[in-house]
């Protein structure tokens, strides 16, 4: 199976092959799932940018959550996921279902929340 080639961080352009088919097989899982994800290009020159700050222990759980993902997924699936193409869109994709999916008393909750874990 052939491989992306790891993101560059630099913002150069650059071609990537297609993405392979994934396949995804756990002992016992019975059949394999295959995921059909597309090579979405160079997404630092064709996709908006957004700064984000954030307390340090946050910014570190998040670090640590793109980490262990990538491990989990290379390990399982041998899909290499990129942080700006792959995890950074599905962070924020997850965390705008959850805000949407909220009334205000569970938005307060949340953000004593943010502020008693990482504040």
């Amino acid at each position: 199976m052939t491989e992306r080639p790891a993101a560059d961080d630099t913002g150069e352009d650059e071609t990537h092959s297609p993405l392979p088919a994934v396949d995804r097989t756990l002992e016992g899982d019975g059949p394999t799932e295959t995921y059909d994800l597309e090579d979405l290009g160079n997404v630092k020159a064709e996709w908006d940018s957004l700064t984000v700050y954030l307390p340090e222990d946050l910014h570190n759980a998040v670090s640590l959550s793109y980490r262990e993902l990538s491990y989990e997924s290379a390990q399982l699936t041998n899909y290499d996921l990129q942080k700006l193409q792959d995890f950074y869109p599905l962070l924020i994709a997850v965390g705008l279902n959850n805000l949407n999916q909220s009334d205000p008393d569970d938005l307060l909750s949340m953000l004593e929340y943010l502020q008693e874990e990482y504040g």
